[in-house]
């Protein structure tokens, strides 16, 4: 196990897969899609499929990207990474004054990746950006 700058120790990691696809919205659906066939079986595949959906829709709406990345890492005890990666934005991922109109349809993406991941972050290395988010193991 590696600690992260927290003290974490998070457990070895795999590349599982990875694959790009342009940035438009009707790419949203395609990486989902995408997720699905990867991970079907695991009993997470809900949770990481609804959270690429949103990180991914981040992407192309804030960002000015040409495609966008999405990277699949499995480690040992079968939790789940997926990276979002893009070209970069003017400004940094971060959780928006929610409105007060609970039929809108945006300002949500991070508070879901905040209530259903393990862990999340970004690293913005000029140009790009990378959103991640962890789903650990599924409890036994």
């Amino acid at each position: 196990m590696q600690k992260d700058a927290t003290g974490y120790c998070a457990p070895e990691t795999r590349l599982l897969e990875r694959a790009a696809f342009t940035a438009a919205q009707a790419s949203v659906g395609e990486a989902r899609r995408w997720l699905r066939k990867m991970i079907g079986g695991h009993p997470r595949c809900d949770d990481a499929v609804l959270l690429l959906s949103e990180t991914f829709t981040n992407s192309v709406v804030h960002t000015r990207s040409a495609a966008i990345g999405v990277v699949l890492l499995v480690d040992v005890n079968d939790g789940l990474q997926v990276e979002v990666v893009d070209e970069g934005a003017e400004t940094s991922p971060c959780v928006c004054r929610h409105s007060g109109d609970d039929l809108a349809e945006s300002g949500r993406g991070i508070r879901l990746l905040r209530a259903l991941s393990d862990r999340w972050g970004f690293i913005e290395e000029h140009p790009r950006c990378v959103v991640w988010f962890v789903l650990g193991p599924p409890a036994v």
